[in-house]
């Protein structure tokens, strides 16, 4: 296994940790007008659990695809300034590119 999918791996498994571990976080909270969740809390759990775990994946997968096409606009803005009358365009296109990959690793 390469270092890079070795990495990429180790991220996705930690955001479904977090999304878990926040989604069972805000289950157990008491709330002070009422004195907790008790027997709804324990029904409801495996639900918000669920989707706790689902809209992790989602969360991932639209970084995914953020940072996918910010690569790929940054290699089309990169072939387009090649040319000088394409860097006009080519330029912010890269940049543009460079920032949602950072928009979607951070």
């Amino acid at each position: 296994m390469s270092e890079m999918s070795h990495t990429l791996s180790h991220m996705l498994r930690h955001r479904i940790r977090h999304g878990l571990r926040h989604s069972l976080r805000r289950s157990f909270r008491r709330e002070p007008h009422h004195g907790g969740w008790g027997l709804w809390g324990l029904l409801f759990l495996p639900f918000r659990l669920l989707f706790g775990l689902l809209f992790a994946l989602v969360g991932l997968v639209g970084r995914v695809i953020a940072a996918v096409l910010g690569l790929v606009l940054l290699a089309v803005g990169v072939l387009i300034s090649l040319t000088v009358v394409g860097a006009i365009v080519g330029v912010p296109l890269a940049l543009f590119g460079l920032f949602l990959i950072l928009a979607a690793l951070f």
